[in-house]
């Protein structure tokens, strides 16, 4: 793993709307209902076209991730975090991103590996092992993907466990792409490592 520095909250922000941003159903969320097409084309450029300077973009997708998801309110995704996560933006091996462990969250990721929560163990099974919803078509269209394009690839977002070992907060469906197509990462892919006090607290890790 190599550290590139210390990474700032609207950086994690940004990266977790660049993940979820081309879904169908976060895009229907963004519309809203009675739709407004408008608030879907602002979220579209704060995450396709970034400028983290801008402080009503990174106030736009704070806005959004924090309704959607919970951030800094210690709610949904972030229950029992509190504002003591300092960020660090690292790059990984593929290697290293299959022994990043799945988050205790949701009923897929513990049948694709029930053994380790490895990430590497979920890539070994997620070909033949069934999770009864749409997981497995989900990971192997994002490997497809990205076999097939050259686009960027959003950071994974990770918290560190008191034992030193990482959980994945955001991206467990990429994270087990980027294994499944290795060979297409040969200098590794970046994320974000979160630690703090509260880390401790978070049920899922």
């Amino acid at each position: 793993m190599d550290d590139l520095g210390a990474a700032t909250e609207d950086q994690v922000i940004l990266a977790w709307l660049q993940a979820e941003i081309e879904s169908p159903d976060f895009q229907a969320y963004l519309i809203g209902n009675p739709p407004n097409p408008a608030n879907l084309s602002a979220a579209l450029k704060a995450a396709r076209s970034p400028d983290l300077r801008d402080r009503d973009q990174n106030g736009l997708r704070r806005q959004i991730i924090t309704n959607v998801y919970g951030f800094g309110q210690g709610a949904g995704s972030f229950q029992g975090l509190a504002s003591d996560i300092s960020w660090r933006r690292v790059r990984l091996t593929t290697d290293e991103v299959g022994e990043l462990l799945y988050a205790r969250q949701g009923a897929a990721w513990p049948i694709l590996a029930p053994a380790t929560r490895k990430v590497v163990e979920g890539a070994t099974n997620v070909g033949h092992v069934y999770t009864g919803d749409q997981t497995n078509m989900v990971v192997l269209s994002l490997a497809s993907g990205l076999c097939h394009s050259d686009k960027r690839v959003p950071e994974i977002i990770t918290l560190r466990r008191p034992d030193g070992h990482l959980v994945i907060l955001e991206g467990h469906a990429r994270a087990t792409a980027i294994v499944l197509e290795a060979h297409r990462f040969p200098n590794g892919v970046q994320a974000y490592v979160g630690d703090g006090p509260s880390v401790a607290n978070w049920p899922y890790l």
